[in-house]
């Protein structure tokens, strides 16, 4: 193999072979370090790990395709603790797959490679990969569907017309927010002239059609639930809205801080975009000319419209946007920035921002040894990763042996305690989860798949946190008793080490038992 020193240009196999060598490379890696040096999952990967196991089409936040996903590679891992940060890096490679294919027919095969280095240091394929949620399978159904939006267009074939559609269907499985990027599709076929011309043919309308079987179990879903997640969506825009008079501010933060995810794209395409002669690259023909214009067009309108979406109904409504619901906006910004400015992509310029991409992969390896390792140290308070999942299961699984000779079907409680005490049991409780907490007058289950009364029947575990200033051996809650009358409280209370050797507040909780009824 050539070095990148000494190349030119790659060859389709010369550029397939350093796809797969640094994206299989880095996603491994994604996948061993916080294996190694985690010991308890992050909020949305627990959420989605004991979700997973029930098999529900949705829960009053969001569709479960995500937790579909993990729970298959549970299976096919044997349930191994790694099991979310593979499900991670599997839709990072698939996106960036998605990424360099469309980039391959509007690119040469360097550029196309030099725009899958510009986005795989993106924050959710690194760093926040271990808070495997919603997003990681927006991001790669979200770049499916661009991917085959554009090869239908292209290529007018039947299979990526219907390929679309399905890839359009579960792009709405995983976030509801993906009806921008099918809106932005939509203006696109009406503002461009060539694609204009496919709604004459029955191609886009079986596009819809697939869509549509694809998603209708969840709309169904929707109508037997009362439109549960809809709810919960206006309840959270309804807690989140700022005060009108700073109508303005709401927008201008999200745009803000998007920033995040376009420094380290802009960075390492720099050295090819911005420096040295600007001449533009002479096109080898006029069908690759009008290729590109689609693409520039395409591409931007994918990340335009949503993004004009979000800002419109944050002003709107005054309400505050998370900056993570942008994430999935700029996958293909470096394969456009490559499409629109003059390009010096000599060989000394390519190697800089390879460069510049090591540099900024070791600064996030960096990163995440600081934040997992070092961080309590500083602030003395444990994090997620600290967790003792593993003892914590342990030790519910020895109470609940001394108490019942049948399984124990439920834990309840803490959802995080009770998370993951279940994920760590050995016959896997279902966890009985409350929307707004279960201390709270007005919780109810997050989930469809149990009840109280179903707690108090078939028995199960509860489990709370000590707060440091109460009494370990006698702090009980109210709600305790008032869900759950026949819950016997254990005397002792669960004390377990977080790991770290820093000095931190050991993990202490409190557990009550729910006999079976029969």
């Amino acid at each position: 193999m050539k070095t990148l020193d000494s190349i030119n240009d790659f060859s389709p196999k010369q550029a397939a072979i350093w796809f797969w060598l640094v994206v299989g490379s880095l996603a491994t890696l994604w996948v061993i370090l916080p294996t190694l040096f985690h010991w308890g999952y992050r909020d949305d990967a627990l959420e989605l790990q004991f979700i997973g196991k029930e098999w529900v089409l949705a829960t009053r936040k969001h569709p479960m395709l995500p937790a579909w996903i993990l729970e298959i590679i549970n299976i096919l891992t044997n349930r191994a603790f790694a099991a979310p940060f593979i499900a991670a890096q599997l839709c990072a490679v698939i996106s960036l797959w998605s990424v360099w294919r469309l980039g391959r027919q509007v690119l040469s095969e360097k550029l196309a490679l030099l725009g899958i280095f510009a986005v795989t240091p993106y924050w959710y394929f690194t760093i926040n990969s271990t808070k495997f949620n919603q997003n990681n399978v927006l991001i790669m159904f979200w770049s499916l569907s661009i991917y085959f939006v554009f090869q239908a267009f292209q290529t007018r074939r039947l299979r990526y017309w219907i390929g679309a559609g399905a890839m359009l269907g579960l792009v709405l499985h995983a976030k509801y927010t993906a009806v921008f990027l099918i809106f932005a599709i939509l203006v696109f076929t009406v503002l461009n002239t060539k694609t204009r011309g496919c709604w004459k043919g029955i191609y886009p309308y079986l596009t819809i059609f697939t869509a549509f079987l694809v998603f209708l179990p969840h709309l169904i879903w929707l109508y037997q639930n009362d439109w549960a997640t809809l709810t919960y969506a206006q309840d959270r825009a309804t807690g989140n809205t700022l005060n009108q008079t700073f109508f303005l501010f709401s927008p201008l933060s999200f745009l803000v801080s998007q920033i995040q995810y376009l420094i380290p794209i802009v960075a390492i395409l720099s050295p090819v975009l911005f420096f040295g002669n600007m001449k533009k690259r002479n096109l080898l023909s006029l069908s690759e000319n009008e290729v590109k214009k689609t693409a520039r067009q395409f591409l931007f309108i994918c990340w335009a419209i949503p993004l004009l979406c979000h800002i419109f109904i944050a002003a709107i409504f005054g309400s505050k946007l998370q900056n993570e619901y942008g994430v999935s906006f700029w996958l293909f910004f470096g394969t456009w920035l490559l499409l629109c400015f003059p390009i010096n992509d000599t060989a000394k310029r390519f190697n800089l921002s390879v460069k510049f991409f090591v540099v900024l992969e070791i600064f996030l390896i960096a990163l995440f040894f600081y934040e997992s390792l070092a961080v309590p140290y500083i602030d003395h308070k444990p994090r997620k990763n600290n967790f003792p999942m593993q003892e914590l299961g342990a030790a519910c699984d020895k109470i609940w042996s001394d108490y019942s000779l049948v399984s124990c079907l439920y834990v309840t409680g803490d959802w995080h305690l009770a998370g993951s005490a279940a994920c760590m049991m050995k016959n896997r409780p279902s966890v009985h989860f409350y929307w707004q907490g279960i201390e709270s007058p007005d919780a109810k289950p997050t989930g469809t798949w149990s009840t109280d009364e179903d707690v108090n029947q078939k028995g199960g575990m509860i489990i709370w946190t000590i707060p440091n200033n109460c009494d370990p051996n006698s702090y009980v809650p109210d709600w305790v008793h008032k869900r759950f009358p026949n819950a016997e409280v254990l005397a002792e209370p669960i004390i377990l080490y977080y790991k770290t050797r820093a000095k931190v507040p050991p993990l202490k909780a409190k557990v009550a038992i729910i006999t079976p009824r029969n």
